[in-house]
């Protein structure tokens, strides 16, 4: 657990509002934060071509940095439109592929729009899930769920999902500051055990871990950071900690405040 990476999506606003910066770009961003793993977003992608591919893939090997995982922000395995659902499964099973041409451990797919009580669709992901995991085997590269809203606002349904599937293959990405409500406790216990890599998402630099702000809905957040390490320690969690935000004025300072924050918090654990 002192492996400190970055997940790309701290640089979104860089990448794809602003445009100041490439996926190309992120391996050497990286590598000047003096982090060795990271973590790419599907959508950052400018294509799925060989050359593209073959270009981030250079970039990647001449900074010296590891791929833990891909973020695929794309599909929707709890449709019940089984046409678009078969579409969309077919389409999410070429970031495997992807996967392995630039060198990455993992692919996270998220378990769709679907409401938490909503057992039909409950069991659609679950067969979505099933049929990935066999694609993961197949591939070599893992196959992560993230609590990412929809279904997996609930962390039971990230357990049940892991537990129906069945396979070593798929494993499980917690992110710290992504559970709803008062459930990161409960949602770190679950995904702990079964995780992979894990998404950080730091909001104040406050020694005691306590990270506190406020949501999209205008509501007050918060949770302990410093508990939720404790909990993957554990679980004996031997995978990277990759930050995905942090709470100074740029981008580039959150990432490079924020890697020096958790190393400080992570040796108080």
């Amino acid at each position: 657990m002192t492996d400190i990476g970055i997940a790309g999506w701290i640089f979104h606003r860089s990448i794809q509002n602003d445009q100041t910066m490439t996926l190309l770009d992120l391996p050497g961003t990286c590598q000047a934060l003096g982090v060795e793993t990271i973590e790419l977003v599907s959508t950052f992608f400018a294509s799925q071509t060989a050359s593209y591919l073959n270009q981030l893939r250079s970039a990647i090997q001449e900074h010296g940095v590891h791929v833990r995982g891909i973020a695929v922000d794309m599909g929707n395995i709890a449709s019940s439109d089984e046409a678009t659902r078969r579409t969309d499964l077919e389409a999410l099973k070429q970031w495997f592929y992807v996967a392995r041409a630039v060198g990455s451990d993992a692919i996270r797919i998220n378990s769709g729009p679907a409401s938490p009580t909503d057992r039909e669709a409950i069991d659609r992901i679950s067969e979505g899930y099933r049929e990935l995991a066999a694609e993961a085997e197949h591939t070599g590269v893992y196959l992560l769920i993230e609590n990412h809203g929809g279904a997996s606002a609930d962390p039971r349904n990230i357990g049940l999902f892991l537990d129906r599937a069945g396979s070593s293959w798929f494993r499980a990405c917690p992110d710290t500051g992504n559970f709803a409500g008062d459930t990161w406790e409960e949602g770190m216990r679950i995904m702990a055990p079964r995780a992979f890599s894990c998404h950080v998402k730091v909001f104040s630099y406050r020694p005691d871990g306590l990270q506190t702000w406020v949501g999209r809905n205008g509501e007050s957040r918060s949770y302990d950071l410093k508990r939720c390490l404790r909990i993957l320690k554990e679980a004996d969690y031997q995978g990277p900690l990759c930050v995905e935000a942090g709470a100074s004025a740029t981008e580039l300072d959150s990432a490079r405040d924020a890697i020096r924050y958790l190393r400080d918090l992570v040796a108080t654990v």
